[in-house]
């Protein structure tokens, strides 16, 4: 009876351990984005975390960590080195690891071009990054997997904004000795050519900066007036300057290593994943922003039209920029593609301006990446 008893209790053991191991051996993420939760960043993370997990049949689950286990400019690093396994990277804050893929940002001034605009345009913009990166692109893929890790997802905000405390921009002189937030080269020279300075910082410490008087103004898009509790210092806001947008999201990029030891099915999954992500992400700016600038405009926060020399000023910054800016890349980042790059990239983001033009949701977005670019993707293949 005892010696019986004892198998009983041993068989009991192994089956429990042959559970508990089959348990662990299910693909439990862990995804890094220097957001808060309730941002529009936080809510794709969970769509993402619920698509992975139905479409795998349970066998992956994401977990989200905002704005903890690692900053936006600490991101890249830590998806490379395995701290976190799926990461929302700006590529625009690393231009030495990503030159290629910041080129492609870096073209956004194309959007405040489009000589008739329905809104949408940085939705646009986000299909035809997508497609670019990933079936024209084989410099951007590589740039990604030099920092082990590989693309599934991208995203654009919406235009940006100047978010001032204290300042009023309504012209060209308003700008001239201004201390203005940019979140990439294209911003710095944007307020280099029109006599202010552009100041690097990541958007998780504008809202000090701006407390502070380090900055005078923010270029961002309004969401960010949410996202970062900015409506509690920013005073000003004057709509369309810069124009432009953030087009240097790599929003679900995940751990090459991780990647690998996955199955077909899985990374089928992941990048089922990361038409979510990047649907979520567009599209939840893209609809929080009239209600961002509503919300300022209810809160007491002065919103300005600039005067029509400004406009005219900014679209002809625009149209110089994009002239030497492949010249620029070519020369400074090594974009040996640059002026290709640039020569095609303007039909693409046409296409997409005619297939986001009757979408009115983030599942019908969703949709339209899938089919056109992310189902496409042979998962066997991909980034091996």
């Amino acid at each position: 009876m005892r010696n019986s008893g004892i198998n009983l209790t041993l068989a009991a053991t192994l089956v429990a351990t042959a559970i508990a191991g089959q348990a662990a051996a299910k693909e439990r993420l862990n995804f890094a984005y220097g957001y808060p939760n309730n941002s529009a960043i936080g809510l794709a993370v969970d769509d993402y975390a619920a698509a992975v997990e139905e479409r795998s049949g349970g066998n992956i689950t994401s977990t989200g960590f905002p704005m903890s286990l690692l900053s936006l400019s600490e991101t890249s690093a830590g998806v490379r080195d395995g701290l976190a396994d799926v990461g929302f990277v700006l590529t625009p804050y690393f231009a030495a690891e990503y030159p290629t893929n910041l080129f492609l940002h870096e073209l956004n001034l194309l959007i405040n071009l489009i000589e008739k605009p329905t809104g949408k345009e940085p939705l646009a913009y986000t299909g035809a990054m997508l497609e670019y990166t990933l079936n024209d692109c084989p410099e951007c893929l590589e740039e990604f997997k030099a920092q082990n890790q590989v693309y599934t997802g991208g995203g654009v905000t919406p235009l940006y904004n100047l978010l001032c405390k204290d300042v009023k921009v309504t012209s060209v002189e308003d700008l001239k000795g201004k201390r203005l937030r940019a979140g990439g080269a294209g911003f710095v020279r944007f307020a280099e050519h029109f006599g202010a300075t552009g100041v690097r910082l990541p958007v998780s410490e504008v809202y000090e900066a701006l407390d502070q008087g380090i900055l005078d103004c923010a270029m961002l898009s309004a969401p960010e007036l949410t996202n970062y509790n900015l409506h509690e210092v920013v005073t000003d806001i004057t709509l369309g300057v810069p124009g432009g947008a953030f087009a240097g999201v790599a929003s679900a990029n995940v751990n090459l290593d991780r990647w690998k030891g996955m199955d077909d099915e899985s990374r089928a999954a992941m990048l089922w994943a990361g038409s979510h992500m990047t649907a979520d992400v567009s599209w939840n700016f893209y609809s929080d922003d009239t209600a961002a600038i509503q919300h300022a405009r209810e809160n007491g926060i002065n919103i300005y039209q600039p005067e029509p020399e400004l406009v005219a000023a900014v679209q002809e910054f625009m149209k110089q920029d994009l002239d030497t800016v492949s010249t620029l890349f070519k020369d400074n980042y090594n974009v040996a593609r640059a002026a290709e790059i640039t020569a095609a990239f303007p039909a693409l983001l046409e296409k997409w301006g005619g297939l986001v033009a009757d979408v009115e949701s983030s599942e019908e977005l969703q949709e339209l990446f899938w089919t056109e670019v992310l189902s496409k993707i042979d998962p066997a293949t991909y980034a091996q």
